[in-house]
């Protein structure tokens, strides 16, 4: 485009310079000497412009090479401007297919990836359970003389049971710990803590902590009792059935949930 204008100029000047020279007859020599210079000033404005259209074309073909060397395949490098354009923008289409391809796979590879941190983390949890059943039944058994005695951080190790059957026919069926729904495992109790003044905190598996008050009915050594455990502001309510056992204090507890079985979460409490 400035190259067109150059030559726009370029005519018009030859064309003043010829009507100059038919009326130098009825101009003044200094006249023309103005004229001759403002002519030549024009004339090395325009050999500057010219020199920097060629500097700017040898970048842009530079650069057009460069493009052509790295976008296009080798035997296609030669090809003319017109050619290089349409080839251009059906590479332009293939990187960018490829980008969404990308972009997509990056997706679900984090998307697999998010489940497996989950899945890990269940695993973790699972482990944990175990071996905390683990050390259930292999630690110490405590067994309290007084209700004083029962005041303190209480681990418990519990696995849900169901009831089943008719009347007659019934019996307790146990469920594994690791694969039971979220449903039941929140009301999972890992730890219980008894506080003076028949205050108490209890510790839920899925990081729930319940403060309320205890009442202990019929403590015995050697006989079982229960623990009713109640808030009222909350609405929490649950009693909790205690037997001194070989292997501790074994306890149970109905959890509250909408179904036509009872369910339990039996295990021992130690300290």
């Amino acid at each position: 485009m400035k190259i067109g204008i150059v030559k726009r100029t370029t005519l018009v000047l030859i064309l003043l310079l010829a009507f100059l020279s038919n009326s130098a007859i009825g101009q003044t020599k200094k006249e023309i000497q103005f004229s001759l210079d403002t002519l030549y000033k024009s004339h090395l404005k325009l050999i500057d412009e010219y020199r920097q259209l060629i500097v700017d074309w040898k970048r842009y073909d530079a650069f057009y090479r460069h493009v052509k060397a790295s976008m296009l395949d080798k035997e296609m490098v030669n090809e003319p401007i017109k050619a290089g354009i349409t080839m251009f923008d059906n590479v332009w289409k293939r990187q960018s297919e490829q980008l969404k391809l990308l972009e997509d796979s990056t997706v679900y590879l984090l998307d697999s990836l998010n489940r497996l941190n989950e899945h890990h983390g269940t695993l973790v949890m699972q482990n944990e359970v175990y071996l905390r059943m683990l050390n259930g039944k292999l630690n110490e058994a405590t067994y309290p003389n007084t209700e004083e005695e029962l005041l303190g951080l209480w681990q418990l190790y519990l696995s849900p049971m169901q009831l089943a059957g008719d009347a007659y026919k019934s019996g307790l069926v146990s469920h594994n710990p690791f694969t039971i729904d979220e449903s039941l495992q929140k009301y999972n109790i890992y730890q219980l803590e008894f506080l003076p003044d028949e205050l108490a905190n209890i510790y839920f598996k899925d990081g729930r902590k319940q403060n309320c008050f205890y009442e202990i009915t019929g403590f015995s050594v050697g006989a079982p009792y229960s623990i009713s455990c109640t808030k009222q502001q909350d609405e929490f309510e649950m009693t909790i059935h205690v037997s001194p056992m070989p292997s501790g204090l074994e306890i149970s507890y109905e959890i509250p949930v909408d179904t036509t079985q009872v369910i339990y979460f039996n295990g021992v409490m130690k300290h």
